[in-house]
């Protein structure tokens, strides 16, 4: 290791003590200790720790050598880094191909094909802008600040060698390492603000912190200079940054941002204080418990996360880390500790003896075979999870046999809005569709009468196996939805203008507006069986993850605050109010992640929703939030084929003490009509995954558009009744 004090490489235990700080922060979020919920900036320890580890070791060898040898550089990362991550990759998706349902495993599949290529980072970085994207149950999410690092050591040498060519080489690297700073800094703190996700989880919105640790090795010569006293300050400088970021750094804080300073300057003091007696480095990151940590943080690293995501479904907990598994402490740290004893095995057998050259021969040739070998490897192995998966699915379709549940479901019209303000500039959403989409029909469709059915009920299934007629089948669940995005009539998270969508009867002389989010969409395949029946003109408006209330919220995909939502209520009103509708519908997801915590209360919720409602025109129903289940019913039913009972959900948890609070104070305060069909969709304790030879859930909380047809009557009955003219 290089010492900043003198330009030297030498031992650094320090450094491997904070590599121990760095993972335990890590470990400690997520296993959702109180207090460290801030844990991920591990992470940016880490980052800052790799800049100056591999910066020191290429200009060490520039000033030794006079070159910078690009090949042996390679070989020894991939011995460094492959051995130990190919073999918990391909361990986490055998795992996988175990414990998860066959329709994960495509998902998987992919997840394992873009870390083995070192480009999970990127995958991620879409996924997490995709509302309908299970990113955080990922078991190799963790691997995209892996990634992140990989990239990073594919560019820097080849950086450092061009510019080392310049008169005055250690000079050259520096100003180049300044450069990389300033503008990465930059763009991180710009796309923070509008594309969170790429500035999390991308490298160059990352590339400043390691170029931090790259500056701290290039400046070693100056740091030698400092007194000890000075420098011992400037450590425990560097640990109160670090700790404040624990403190600084909350959920609703937009990340990684200016507030990716604190945790970034606490490691590169630390750093710079360069272990000596008196400073933290000399008092506590020495010392052996956090030195062990550090030894194998890589290997912890490795096999922390893929065990606390499928650990808990293995155990029948839960479906992931971060949808509720495993809510246990003791069960949580009970993994972590089979993650531990896992690491330091694979750091004593696996690791060391790689790194070493005692399992694979030192040479550049060797190095690099291993990486291209290990890559296939895991790209061959994750194809072959998915290929298993797909077929899998595509069995228990077969088994289903549903392939007789279609009809004449109908389209909507010609998605143009004569009530919509005319386009000022360049469309900066999701494309108006140019010709009418199709509702493919999973089911008969409701009889035409606007009243209830006399027909007995289907009976709830809470026990046993599930029927041969499931509809949709399993297989085809995921995709049994509404048609608004696939017609892009539904924003996702990015955009805030509404496109202009009519369904139902364009002609219609009785206007409805369909208004919400996912939880309104839902709702969105009876709403047009209605609309069509009655001669509705139905204009939807509709963005995902965006709840219709006068708050600030904020986005844990986008991970700052959700102004697409804020810009987009207020252009929904405003849409409103030209239109005039005779009946506007308002559904929203009963969970609201707010910026101001004093908002985290319904009652203040239900008046945020009253004050949009009150300045719109026309009748308003608001539908109670459906219940919730503790499953994703399709892959839990997937895996429990005979016994749905394990797949149930208690009225008490699916509902939650929240139920009803907000939408009915909304009510009270508006004169709105309250829809509540809560007896339809959980009629029984438990709530039921299928009623009749329907599957009600198509995730853990959106409904399957077969199941809200079935619904037509009761929804119908329940709407206010609205006749020609505008606000009737």
């Amino acid at each position: 290791m290089t010492s900043p004090r003198t330009g030297e490489s030498r031992y650094r235990p320090d450094l491997e003590g904070l590599r121990g700080v760095a993972i335990l922060l890590v470990i400690l979020c997520h296993v959702r200790i109180p207090g460290a919920e801030a844990g991920f900036v591990g992470v940016d320890v880490f980052f800052v720790l790799s800049g100056f580890l591999i910066t020191g070791l290429l200009v060490n060898e520039r000033e030794r050598t006079g070159r910078i040898g690009i090949g042996p550089f390679y070989a020894r990362r991939a011995r460094r880094i492959f051995p130990a991550a190919v073999l918990v990759l391909a361990t986490t998706l055998l795992a996988a191909r175990l414990v998860l349902s066959p329709l994960d495993l495509r998902r998987i599949a992919d997840d394992g094909m873009a870390a083995s290529l070192s480009l999970a980072n990127m995958r991620f970085a879409v996924d997490a802008t995709d509302y309908f994207a299970p990113v955080d149950a990922s078991p190799m999410l963790h691997f995209w600040s892996l990634a992140v690092e990989e990239q990073f050591y594919l560019l820097w040498p080849i950086l450092l060698l061009t510019v080392a060519r310049l008169g005055r080489p250690r000079l050259a690297m520096a100003a180049l390492a300044t450069t990389v700073f300033a503008g990465s800094f930059v763009l991180c703190s710009a796309l923070t603000d509008t594309a969170g996700a790429w500035a999390y989880y991308s490298l160059p919105t990352r590339a400043w912190q390691l170029a931090v640790g790259g500056l701290l090795a290039l400046g070693a010569p100056l740091l030698g200079r400092v007194p000890h006293p000075v420098a011992a300050a400037v450590g425990w400088l560097g640990a109160a940054l670090l700790a404040a970021s624990l403190v600084a750094i909350g959920p609703t804080t937009a990340y990684p941002g200016l507030a990716a300073l604190l945790p970034t300057l606490g490691a590169a003091a630390l750093i710079a204080s360069g272990g000596v007696v008196g400073s933290p480095g000399w008092v506590a990151l020495a010392r052996a418990p956090l030195r062990w940590l550090g030894r194998i943080s890589y290997s912890l690293y490795l096999w922390h996360w893929p065990i606390l995501v499928l650990g808990p479904v293995a155990l029948g907990l839960g479906v992931a880390a971060d949808e509720g598994a495993g809510d246990d402490l003791a069960v949580r740290v009970g993994l972590v500790a089979i993650a531990i004893v896992l690491a330091t095995a694979t750091w004593a057998l696996v690791e060391e003896p790689f790194r070493r050259g005692r399992l694979v021969p030192r040479g550049r040739g060797r190095g690099v075979a291993l990486a291209g070998a290990t890559a296939l490897i895991l790209v061959l192995g994750s194809t072959a999870i998915g290929v298993v998966g797909d077929r899998e699915v595509a069995a228990a379709a077969a088994l289903d046999a549903d392939a007789a549940s279609t009809g004449d479901e109908a389209s909507p019209t010609a998605p143009d809005d004569p009530a919509a303000p005319p386009s000022t500039g360049p469309e900066d959403e999701a494309p108006t569709p140019s010709t009418p989409g199709r509702t493919a029909d999973l089911a008969p469709s409701p009889t035409a009468s606007t009243q209830p059915s006399t027909a007995p009920p289907p009976k709830p299934r809470i026990d046993g196996a599930l029927p041969r007629d499931l509809t949709p089948s399993l297989a085809r669940s995921r995709t049994d939805n509404d048609p608004l995005r696939a017609d892009g009539c539904g924003l996702s998270l990015a955009g805030s203008k509404p496109p202009a969508c009519v369904y139902g009867d364009k002609d219609g002389t009785v206007t409805v507006a369909l208004v919400g989010d996912s939880h309104a969409a839902h709702w969105f395949p009876a709403i047009e069986i209605l609309a069509r029946q009655r001669g509705w003109r139905l204009v939807p408006f509709i963005k995902f993850s965006c709840v219709f209330v006068d708050m600030r919220i904020w986005s844990p995909r986008l991970k700052r605050e959700y102004t697409e939502c804020e810009a987009w209520r207020e252009r929904v009103v405003d849409r409103l109010v030209a239109l005039r509708p005779d009946l506007v519908i308002v559904a929203v997801d009963q969970e609201l992640p707010v910026v101001l915590d004093r908002d985290d209360d319904p009652g203040l919720q239900g008046a945020a929703m009253a004050r949009l409602i009150q300045r719109v025109p026309g009748k308003v129903a608001i539908i109670v939030d459906t219940p919730r289940s503790d499953h994703d019913v399709p892959a839990c039913l997937a895996t429990h084929r005979t016994a749905i009972e394990r797949c149930t959900t208690t009225r008490s948890a699916a509902f939650g003490w929240r139920h009803r609070l907000r939408e009915a104070e909304a009510a009270r305060l508006t004169g709105a009509t309250l829809v509540d069909l809560s007896a339809a969709t959980c009629p029984t304790d438990p709530c039921p995954p299928v009623i009749g030879s329907m599957l009600v859930y198509r995730d853990h909380h959106h409904l399957t558009a077969t199941f809200v047809r079935s619904l037509v009557d009761e929804l119908g009955a329940a709407l206010p009744v609205v006749r020609d003219g505008p606000g009737s």
